[in-house]
């Protein structure tokens, strides 16, 4: 018998952290060596955040996040905190490893399956995709996020993981995850995510998603828009126009999306998009 879980087939949109999905953590699958034991720092609401990412994440870790976070939406959560009696739970905050005032903070639980994970994260249900989802998971809990603001200091892991005997596996959420699905938070439209084909347009189309809101329109540099996707510029000039030339692809498959409305001005390391999204509707 499938489990609610593994019911959810038609998952809609993630309710995403804006800090997070503004952060940039994520690149385009990486084929060859990944690089490791970096630090991604990034401003947001007069707070300092910093990643220190063990191991290079890649759209396929960014599609688990956001299958994980999607699921606790649909399925409900469990509270989980330091005072916590429950031997697999005070596990899972204890990988967690809350610092400073996270100790006495509060994370949350999604129970599911990691068939019900691969089918949320748009993976096909192959048996080297149960190794792709171990690998993205162990990624992602080693991601430690650290928060500051005039004397407010906050640490913990991204997330934290474990399978119970009964093969469920439990996922625990920093705060940060606990307050985007209560609190203040931007969507990430799943159902658009699989129309796009490329790494850069769904990578594109995650940051777009939290920087600009359903009924408004802006505009942004498309080297800009590059260094979201692949970090700092390229030292050589002919990376940054091949990186600007799958800008623009990425753009051209997002401008196909439904509520989406895309006009590229300009030319060389001038050119920017303009870019207006039409108030949420609902996807049938």
């Amino acid at each position: 018998m499938r489990t609610l879980a593994e019911s959810c087939v038609r998952i809609e949109y993630a309710r995403y952290d804006p800090a997070l999905g503004m952060a940039s953590l994520f690149r385009p699958v990486y084929r060859g060596r990944r690089p490791g034991g970096l630090t991604i720092e990034h401003k947001h609401g007069g707070l300092r955040l910093k990643f220190n990412v063990w191991q290079a994440l890649d759209t396929r870790d960014q599609s688990v996040l956001l299958a994980a976070i999607a699921l606790a939406g649909i399925l409900g959560t469990q509270d989980l905190h330091a005072g916590i009696d429950h031997s697999r739970a005070q596990q899972l905050w204890q990988n967690l490893k809350p610092e400073d005032l996270a100790v006495i903070d509060q994370a949350i639980v999604v129970r599911t399956t990691r068939y019900a994970l691969l089918r949320a994260a748009g993976f096909a249900k192959k048996g080297q995709n149960y190794g792709l989802l171990e690998d993205c998971l162990e990624r992602l809990s080693m991601v430690g996020c650290r928060a500051r603001k005039d004397g407010y200091d906050w640490s913990m892991r991204l997330l934290s993981y474990t399978e119970a005997p009964d093969g469920k596996l439990h996922i625990a959420l920093n705060p940060r995850f606990a307050q985007a699905l209560s609190g203040q938070y931007v969507r990430v439209s799943l159902f658009e995510r699989r129309q796009l084909s490329g790494d850069t347009a769904m990578l594109a189309h995650a940051w777009l998603s939290a920087w600009l809101r359903t009924g408004y329109s802006n505009s942004i540099r498309l080297d800009l828009l590059a260094e979201k996707v692949w970090g700092s510029p390229g030292e050589a000039a002919a990376t940054n126009r091949k990186r600007r030339e799958r800008i623009t692809k990425a753009l051209q498959e997002i401008s196909q999306l439904k509520g989406w409305q895309v006009r590229i001005e300009g030319r060389g390391n001038n050119a920017k998009t303009i870019l207006k999204r039409s108030q949420l509707i609902k996807q049938k």
